[in-house]
């Protein structure tokens, strides 16, 4: 047997191999990419800078995720403005929002507990604090099926105890019975007027009726900044949903400016008078 031919023998089992490995990796990755028929779907929407999500039932849940235990969700992974990215890193879960264009990953939470979301891809200013979290129930647990309140609906963090100003919501705008806070359209494009009025002044006792007009969820929470150590400890409204209300107690409040803003859009800043 020639020279020649032992190169080609070569040759022939170089391509064997690597059509053999070839197709197994390709087998290997169908199967991680096949989403079970039986997934739960649920919408992942990055806005800056925040998440959205939405069960199939219709269910909308901001800055936190319920999911059960054992059971396989299918994310459908959107953007309402710019390149955002879905990171679960507990679970390696990763894949980019796009604008105009929906990506899906899957997943089985198998360890009930709770868990970081974040993004992964710089999408402005506050990216750092684009995070939530995922809350993966037992999959014992009975009766799942989670319908989020206010007071469970928080970005990057616990849902807030009631505060000491005491807060309470709606899913729909109330007549207003007390000094009236309003949140503008537009108020989450940085620069437009965030609140309205942006000091408010009260008298100790009112009860504040927040209404938010604009199109994006808000809250509005006691403290100059994010970072501010007592932030939310005067009042925290929690989310409140376009076209929703909320309500903010006076009555254990000290005499004097109390400064608030938006948890979900730092950059949106009001102050309490409190006479």
């Amino acid at each position: 047997m020639g020279h020649a031919t032992y190169e080609w023998l070569y040759v022939g089992v170089v391509i064997a191999l690597l059509t053999w490995v070839g197709a197994d990796a390709w087998n290997t990755e169908h199967r991680l990419e096949a989403v079970p028929p039986q997934a739960q779907t649920i919408k992942a929407i990055g806005q800056q800078w925040f998440w959205t999500f939405e069960h199939a039932n219709g269910t909308q849940e901001v800055g936190q995720l319920h999911v059960k235990a054992g059971v396989p969700y299918r994310f459908e992974t959107v953007s309402k403005d710019v390149i955002h990215s879905f990171n679960i890193p507990d679970f390696t879960i990763l894949m980019d929002a796009v604008p105009g264009r929906v990506n899906t990953v899957w997943n089985v939470f198998d360890q009930p507990g709770e868990y970081l979301i974040q993004c992964r891809e710089y999408c402005g200013l506050l990216h750092y604090n684009m995070r939530a979290k995922v809350l993966v129930e037992p999959a014992t647990a009975k009766g799942f099926d989670y319908t989020p309140t206010s007071e469970t609906s928080a970005v990057g963090g616990a849902g807030p105890a009631a505060p000491s100003g005491g807060t309470t919501s709606s899913a729909s705008p109330t007549a207003a019975s007390g000094p009236t806070l309003s949140i503008p359209q537009g108020a989450s494009v940085q620069g437009n007027p965030s609140y309205q009025p942006a000091t408010l002044s009260v008298k100790a006792g009112d009860t504040v009726q927040v209404q938010n007009k604009d199109q994006s969820p808000h809250t509005v929470t006691s403290g100059k900044t994010l970072e501010d150590p007592n932030k939310g400890k005067d009042f925290d409204t929690s989310i409140i949903s376009p076209s929703a209300s909320a309500k903010i107690s006076t009555a254990s409040l000290k005499p004097g400016e109390h400064p608030f803003h938006c948890d979900l859009h730092p950059y949106m800043t009001g102050t309490l008078k409190v006479q």
